[in-house]
């Protein structure tokens, strides 16, 4: 098997395509795949620029360091160039053929962790005001994250006033028979804003609602050193002591207080 691993930081997008079964992302059907990637890239030529040659450009540059011998891995792979010149130009006219997901399909997508990418791709702050929405309650923190510098070296903390605010979003163009709740995260400081999904369990307490949006199993939480957010990714970081500890038990959310004690870093 092969596969061409593209990495779209400014995007958060990563796609592995594997060239032995031709299939941009694992178990999704490659027009649902292009689907995504238009709601990404705009228009066939930012397509075809920052997808399709860097695709080609990255299978070039792996085929020639395997032939150069530094994936000897790889020995039995053949050379693929122009197998994956033919695939990508099936896609770049893939492209023409489907449109982004509409806020509709994409609730209904089957696939938990690819309804995750392609909610990515959706403006969801766009998406909430066409639904329509109602505002339910507001809450503040203030709270402190470590800063670095280019080199990655600690330079301290800075404070940051994070305001949260619950919404009732409207269920109907979804075709859903209740409606949805979602939670407003925005940094007065920066202006910066996200929006996670949330259990209407949490709708009238913001900062437990925000905190609900981690869950881990039980026994983990008291070796839990850091955590480190960015939008609905989150990284954890364990002590010493949980280097030997199985997993065990639910899988449960954080409340706030613990949450905003091992919070130390977001974007």
């Amino acid at each position: 098997m092969t596969n061409v691993f593209i990495d779209y930081n400014n995007f958060n997008v990563k796609i592995n395509i594997n060239l032995t079964t031709n299939t941009l992302i694992e178990n999704v059907d490659n027009s649902d795949a292009v689907k995504y990637l238009k709601g990404i890239f705009t228009n066939k030529s930012r397509f075809k620029s920052r997808f399709i040659d860097k695709v080609l450009s990255a299978n070039i540059k792996y085929e020639k360091e395997r032939l150069e011998g530094k994936f000897e891995r790889f020995d039995h792979v053949t050379p693929n160039t122009f197998e994956c010149t033919a695939f990508m130009e099936e896609i770049l006219d893939l492209y023409d053929k489907v449109e982004p997901f509409t806020y509709l399909e994409a609730f209904k997508l089957q696939n938990r962790v690819f309804q995750i990418e392609v909610f990515g791709s959706i403006d969801i702050s766009e998406m909430i005001s066409e639904l329509g929405h109602e505002r339910i309650k507001v809450d503040g923190k203030l709270v402190k994250h470590k800063q670095f510098n280019k080199e990655g070296e600690f330079i301290g903390y800075k404070e940051y006033n994070n305001v949260y605010e619950t919404y009732k979003v409207f269920g109907q163009k979804l075709e859903l028979e209740e409606d949805v709740y979602a939670i407003k995260c925005w940094c007065t400081t920066t202006d910066e804003e996200h929006w996670l999904w949330i259990e209407d369990t949490f709708k009238d307490e913001p900062l437990e609602a925000i905190a609900s949006t981690f869950r881990i199993h039980e026994n983990l939480i008291p070796h839990i050193k850091e955590l480190k957010r960015q939008g609905d990714v989150l990284l954890v970081e364990m002590n010493k002591e949980s280097e030997n500890l199985t997993p065990e038990g639910e899988m449960v959310p954080l409340n706030s207080e613990q949450y905003f004690s091992l919070l130390t870093a977001q974007s």
